[in-house]
């Protein structure tokens, strides 16, 4: 493809996004029209293919199909060189010119140069009333189609073989058809099955090292992504490279595919540097062969971004997220599903960032748009609830988040059902919602059918189900279940270490989570190893300035003052404060979790003023945030409770204590740990204050009021 096709697409992208109407005309061969449309297709342009739907060219079949669409201002007509055949039609063309134009619409007719010399000659009325004409030049697909068109002139010599390897062909692409609609419901085995036959059907027809072989190698590795396989697919990308590189070049935008491809294996097992690399190979080919305004240019800017966004490289992603937005909005306009994305994708950086108001109001343009073209009950529209969710999740607006996803469950349930790998996501989304908000119950419930979801389709060494044993191990924690925690946290990282390698981001986090466990379990020892390793990971990979770093610090801090050793704890819980506040802000649950345990600290040292203060700004944070009802906010009365009695004020401590044993009772029951340390803590509380007291007496008026 030549770089001047960038110009096309520029001019395309003024047409939709600036013109109100007119008559317009793009030369481009075959091929080049099949990449318009797909990209086009997508957006608010409705395409009407000649191709698909033969005959001459009618104005009452355009008025017909016109006004059946009233909310398109925009329309495409491709290979509209098969509709003017004719000299009849040519006529019709002519004499219909102004009422096209009179239909007040942008209609944009897709000929290649033969049928552009065909207007030329024989409909110069018609083509005077063109406004613009935009020539795409033959692309460089040349050196594959000469290979294809070879072996067919071969295959010609012999009608009988001719006719087999037609029948061969298409059954090959039968089997590929039906590999990705097995591939779209998640049934990948089936998928693999049907594509490796597909697979030994052209290797019989076109040998090992074909360009057919390449491309049927590129889908088997998408599937084999889908199943955590990663290995697999690298070697399988491995492979279609060394074709591509012998048959089209380096520079080729195929063979910059297949770099762009593999860098996403390298992303996903963790390994950035080789994604890295890959990305910076392919990116300058297709920025050469492309251009810089090209649709697939602007996807290789959003993927180097995903990977920029993995490092924690916040700033270099947003750039190149904007980058690719720009030329989204430029060449496919607002409306259009890519943009949209590009929408998301920024706001799910903002997010990671936790500039949530910015990332609410671009989440909610994305699914605005996705609402209006794809509609409510489109995936797509789908994960930009998930994201809008995560934001209200992370703004403490739990309810929100709760409303959102459970609307949109159900129209992931009745689109993939209740056993594909997307539905499984979304019930661990849900069930993170139910986890803030202190209902153990539904959250495990739902991370438990996640997890059956995820064993069946995807098997037991995946990431996500990694991801499900970790989750669930959470919860049990959560519930002081540290033995069946144990037992989950070490199966997800056993998979994670041989899955994704020993250096990898989520291998970190296992480690810490584990580290944290034992912490609370008095196995000091153990956390001390696992919180070197996981810092250590995290450092290398996302560096000093991640935030997951800042909360490595303080989940050592709750170690170091498990263990006596305050000052260490002190310094490190304020280094993990002024890492996270400017990336936060001060009215943000996790800040609150800060205030709360460097409290603590001080009031192991005696320093009851300090900690009372912290107390307090922790507690407000959780009320704002979280709710009266939250297990968070619980904590905090509970210790405002202590610190209460602490100076004689009985009275207030009792009426901090008794909140945190409601919370407590009515989210875990009456026999759960925290439930019986509010108990024990409001006992003693009530006897200091009343010494000749009856203390059921009391709590029995309590609970009924």
């Amino acid at each position: 493809m030549s770089d001047s096709n960038q110009e096309g697409y520029r001019s395309l992208g003024w047409i939709i996004n600036k013109s109100e109407q007119g008559l317009f005309l793009v030369v481009a061969d075959e091929m080049a029209q099949k990449e318009i449309v797909n990209i086009y297709s997508e957006g608010n342009i409705k395409v009407y293919d000649y191709k698909q739907h033969p005959g001459d060219y009618s104005f009452r079949d355009l008025q017909q199909w016109t006004a059946g669409l009233p909310g398109t201002q925009t329309f495409m007509i491709a290979n509209f060189h098969l509709a003017i055949q004719t000299e009849e039609s040519l006529k019709r063309l002519n004499f219909s010119r102004d009422m096209i134009e009179g239909l007040g619409k942008n209609f944009i007719f897709l000929v290649t140069s033969y049928g552009d010399d065909r207007l030329t000659v024989g409909a110069y009325d018609f083509y005077s009333f063109v406004k613009l004409r935009i020539i795409f030049p033959h692309n460089e697909y040349e050196k594959k189609e000469k290979l294809l068109d070879a072996a067919d002139k071969q295959a010609k010599e012999d009608e009988g073989r001719s006719k087999v390897l037609k029948q061969k062909i298409a059954e090959a692409y039968t089997l590929i058809k039906q590999a990705k609609d097995e591939n779209y419901v998640a049934n990948y085995d089936e998928s693999v099955r049907l594509l490796l036959k597909a697979q030994e059907i052209k290797k019989r027809l076109f040998g090992s090292e074909h360009l057919e072989m390449a491309e049927i190698d590129d889908i088997l590795a998408k599937v084999y992504i889908n199943q955590g396989k990663y290995k697999k697919a690298e070697e399988l990308y491995k492979k279609s490279l060394c074709i591509m590189e012998k048959v089209l070049g380096e520079e080729h935008p195929d063979t910059a595919a297949v770099y762009h491809n593999l860098a996403i294996v390298y992303k996903n097992q963790g390994k950035y540097k080789k994604a890295e690399e890959l990305y910076e190979k392919s990116l300058p080919i297709t920025e050469k062969v492309l251009g810089k305004e090209h649709p697939d240019t602007a996807t290789t800017y959003n993927n180097l971004a995903v990977l920029y966004e993995c490092q924690g490289k916040y700033k270099k992603a947003e750039e190149l997220y904007k980058r690719s937005l720009c030329v989204r909005e430029k060449v496919l306009g607002e409306e259009h599903p890519d943009t949209a994305e590009s929408y998301n994708s920024l706001a799910e950086i903002y997010e990671k960032q936790w500039k949530y108001k910015k990332a609410e109001a671009l989440y909610k343009k994305s699914l605005n748009i996705k609402e209006r073209i794809l509609g409510e009950k489109h995936l797509s529209t789908f994960y930009s609830y998930l994201g809008l969710a995560r934001v209200y999740e992370g703004q403490g607006e739990y309810k929100k988040a709760e409303d959102l996803l459970e609307k949109s469950l159900h129209i992931v349930e009745r689109i993939l059902g209740e056993e594909h790998p997307d539905t499984a996501t979304h019930y661990n989304h849900l069930a993170i919602v139910y986890q803030q908000q202190g209902e153990y119950k539904k959250a495990e419930e739902l991370y438990e059918k996640s997890l059956r979801v995820r064993e069946k389709v995807l098997g037991e060494e995946h990431p996500d189900t990694a991801d499900s044993y970790n989750n669930l191990a959470g919860i049990y924690e959560k519930q002081w279940e540290y033995k069946k925690a144990e037992a989950l946290y070490k199966k997800s990282l056993h998979i994670r270490e041989r899955i994704l390698g020993e250096e990898h981001p989520s291998v970190a986090d296992s480690y810490c989570n584990l580290a944290l466990m034992y912490t609370y379990q008095g196995e000091y020892k153990k956390a001390e190893e696992l919180y070197e390793r996981s810092l250590h990971i995290r450092g290398k990979i996302l560096g000093e300035e991640h935030p997951s770093v800042a909360k490595s610090y303080c989940n050592i801090a709750v170690m170091y003052g498990k263990l006596g050793e305050y000052k260490k704890a002190e310094e490190l819980y304020k280094r993990s404060f002024h890492m996270l506040e400017g990336i936060l802000g001060r009215t943000h649950p996790d800040i609150a979790y800060i205030y709360n345990n460097l409290a603590g600290i001080y009031r192991q040292q005696g320093e009851y003023k300090k900690a009372e203060e912290l107390y307090e700004k922790s507690l407000d944070v959780r009320e704002k945030a979280l709710g009266e009802e939250h297990p968070d906010t619980a904590e905090s009365y509970n210790n405002q409770a202590l610190v209460c009695a602490s100076h004689g004020e009985y009275k207030k401590a009792l009426e901090y204590i008794f909140k945190a044993y409601k919370v407590f009772a009515f989210k875990f029951g009456l026999y759960h740990p925290n439930t019986q340390i509010s108990y024990n803590n409001m006992k003693e509380i009530y006897a200091n204050g009343n010494p000749k007291g009856d203390f059921l007496g009391w709590l029995e008026k309590q609970m009924k009021k």
